[in-house]
C-alpha cells in the first residue's frame, strides 16, 4: 500500500486556494500535501476524537473551526482515508461524551456535502456588510 491519498474533492479545493471558509480553514496546504499526508500529524485533536466518541474507526483532522473547539475529520480505516466526514465539538475530557459510540457506517457525509450543509452554512450565519469594506 502506497501513502494515504485524501479525497479528491478535498485536495481539488486546496489546489484552487479554497481554503478559508471563515470560521472554517482547512488546516493542509498544497505545500503540505506535497511533503505527503502525514496520518499522525494532529494527534492531540485525534487522540480525543477517540476518547470522546469511542469510534471505531481513526480520524485525519483536515478543517478546524476559529471560534470554537470544533473540527472536521476524515474517518480513516486500515491506513485508507475515507471520503466520510466527522463534524465534532470536542471538549478534551479524556472520557467518552457521546451515548452511542460513533461507527464509520453511519457516517453518510462525503467532503463537498459538508462544504454545503456546514461550511456554507456557518459562513451565512456570519456575514456583516463590514466584511466587505477594504
Amino acid at each position: 500500500m502506497g501513502a494515504p491519498i485524501l479525497p479528491l474533492a478535498y485536495r481539488w479545493f486546496l489546489a484552487k486556494g479554497l481554503t478559508d471558509w471563515e470560521p472554517w480553514y482547512f488546516v493542509d496546504t498544497p505545500e503540505s500535501l506535497a511533503k505527503g499526508v502525514d496520518l499522525g500529524r494532529n494527534r492531540f485533536a485525534a487522540q480525543a476524537f477517540a476518547a470522546e466518541t469511542g469510534a471505531d474507526f481513526e480520524v485525519y483532522l483536515f478543517a478546524r473551526r476559529q471560534d470554537m473547539e470544533t473540527f472536521a475529520f476524515f474517518a480513516v480505516q486500515d491506513g485508507v482515508v475515507l471520503d466520510r466526514v466527522v463534524s465534532i465539538h470536542l471538549s478534551f475530557s479524556g472520557r467518552v461524551e457521546l451515548l452511542n459510540p460513533l461507527r464509520v457506517g453511519d457516517l453518510g457525509m462525503g467532503f463537498t456535502d459538508w462544504v454545503g450543509d456546514v461550511c456554507l452554512r456557518d459562513a451565512a450565519e456570519l456575514m456583516d456588510e463590514g466584511d466587505l469594506l477594504g
